[in-house]
């Protein structure tokens, strides 16, 4: 009998192993045939049958999008995903700190508002119209800090429930004895406790980062000079009314994913553990 258990597990490992390298490769065939077709001159673009070996590869097309500027654009990006980052991590964990030490009225209320704000995080399309209104009507579009809050606001509450709760898997007899050591309250916000809920603080900041490199329809709306353009309304621009530009489009698109893929490799764990940890505590 636990001959027959353990094969059954190894068979259900098996399976699992299969349909994660499986998963894996259907998420990586459009980069990798994007990449492809990067590299591509128009001619071998367009040929039939199409080529994913035995062509010669050309950067003519990432040659042409760095000179019109899509350099700016990327570093306006990065700009605006380290900005939300920056504001989106400090009031988060203020925030967090206080829901999760303190008692305060409507705190249960407020909660449940953080919650439901969540989805904020992945698409904001429904609150557009309203949000461009009232920031027209307070000036506040098309600035180089307009795109920053914006996504700070929209991401704080998956950056708050997240911090909520590496904040309440600090003991809190550790900032009691810390207390009685003669450490400040100032001290424990500010030096005790961050360093020890870095897991949810990178994924917060992850959430935040992804949210605002991956925006587009937020930003074609709220931005109209060209010198504040994001990456993302870069790319659009090689979609046109009568077609699309194939070979800058997809350079730009790759351009555009590196960061991405740079970041889940080198953080990618962090991000798990910080997700973990809300888990286990919310």
């Amino acid at each position: 009998m636990k001959k027959k258990s353990t094969a059954l597990s190894a068979a259900f490992k098996t399976a699992e192993w299969l349909f994660v390298i499986l998963f894996g490769i259907l998420n990586l065939i459009p980069i990798f045939w994007g990449l492809v077709t990067s590299l591509k001159v128009p001619r071998e673009i367009n040929a039939f049958p199409p080529k994913i070996f035995g062509f010669m590869p050309t950067l003519q097309h990432y040659a042409r999008i760095f000179s019109s500027g899509f350099l700016r654009c990327i570093m306006n990006s990065v700009f605006y995903a380290l900005l939300a980052i920056l504001l989106g991590l400090v009031f988060g964990y203020l925030a967090a700190y206080g829901f999760a030490r303190r008692d305060f009225p409507l705190k249960k209320l407020l909660f449940f508002i953080v919650v439901v704000g969540i989805p904020l995080s992945s698409g904001s399309s429904v609150l557009l119209i309203p949000n461009y209104m009232y920031l027209t009507n307070l000036h506040l579009t098309n600035h180089w800090y307009t795109l920053p809050v914006i996504y700070a606001v929209y991401n704080l509450p998956m950056a708050l429930w997240l911090l909520i709760a590496g904040v309440k898997a600090v003991p809190h007899e550790l900032e009691e004895a810390a207390l009685i050591d003669g450490a400040s309250q100032r001290f424990i916000v500010t030096r005790l406790i961050p360093p020890l809920i870095k897991p949810s603080i990178a994924a917060a900041a992850l959430f935040i980062f992804i949210g605002s490199w991956n925006d587009y329809i937020t930003s074609s709306v709220m931005i109209n000079s060209v010198s504040l353009k994001s990456i993302q309304m870069a790319i659009y621009d090689y979609m046109g009314f009568f077609g699309q530009e194939w070979g800058p489009l997809t350079a730009s698109a790759t351009c555009a994913i590196v960061p991405i893929l740079l970041v889940f490799t080198f953080l990618g764990r962090q991000l798990v553990s910080g997700l973990t940890a809300g888990a286990v505590k919310g």
